[in-house]
């Protein structure tokens, strides 16, 4: 017995069965990630979180960054390095993130109307960490006069390497969380970060070390602590409604 098989109508099957399973995956794959977006919610009976980051053991000598190109306006000492302050008396760190992991629904937080600026003043990076939620347009701006360069280091959001010129503004928008480290190619010692975050509960350490973090949903929370050279410390916290909740951080050279 003969059967006569039409491969059109299998193959026309086949790719059928598998743009459904790939529909199904997607489909499923955004659920998933729908799951973990953060929400905005109205917050009854909010905490706040409050602290300090410190250093522990001495003191280290400031390092000092080269100058070595441009000198009638950079200038011709070395300069203070800024990744790593610390207040002479209390210890302080400053330009330390401070932020609640893993947290999907809490306060409302629109940073869409507002446009953080990334300086260049006298070949530094102004401020020297910048800290955003995801989908927050930061503009870039050549303040002085002369050529630089602004580099992004990044894997998640769109990488830009472009030169710049006095006054030149660029806008970029960063869409994932990822920390992004900004460089200039043409002076070699300046650096900056952006970090990008998926919620608003972050805060960003003054000259002190000093932070707080409001409108906390009741709950227990993972807290993060980031330094660009001291890395990461992290602590588990039961905040109660209404509670103010004081964390304190210390971190080491390691």
């Amino acid at each position: 017995m003969i059967f006569n098989v039409n491969k059109n109508k299998i193959s026309n099957k086949a790719t059928l069965l598998i743009s459904i399973l790939s529909l199904t995956f997607t489909l499923t794959a955004y659920s998933k990630a729908d799951e973990k977006r953060y929400k905005e919610i109205i917050v009854a009976n909010g905490g706040c979180i409050t602290g300090t980051v410190s250093f522990d053991g001495d003191i280290p000598p400031t390092k000092l960054l080269p100058i070595n190109k441009d000198h009638e306006f950079c200038g011709k000492e070395p300069r203070p390095s800024p990744v790593l302050e610390i207040h002479q008396v209390n210890k302080g760190i400053k330009n330390v993130i401070v932020s609640i992991e893993d947290i999907f629904e809490g306060k409302h937080f629109d940073m869409s109307g507002i446009r953080p600026l990334l300086d260049q003043q006298r070949c530094t990076f102004i401020p020297h960490v910048l800290v955003i939620t995801a989908g927050t347009t930061v503009d870039i701006l050549n303040g002085d006069n002369l050529m630089h360069n602004v580099h992004s280091h990044c894997t998640k959001n769109s990488p830009f390497n472009e030169g710049t010129t006095y006054k030149q503004r660029l806008s970029k928008r960063f869409d994932f969380e990822e920390t992004v480290k900004i460089s200039c190619d043409v002076h070699k010692w300046m650096s900056a970060w952006i970090v990008v975050k998926e919620n608003p509960y972050f805060a960003l350490t003054d000259e002190e070390g000093r932070f707080t973090i409001e409108v906390v949903p009741p709950g227990t929370y993972k807290l993060q602590a980031w330094h660009e050279s001291l890395g990461i410390n992290t602590k588990e916290i039961n905040l109660g409604p209404n509670e103010e909740l004081k964390v304190n951080f210390s971190c080491n050279q390691k």
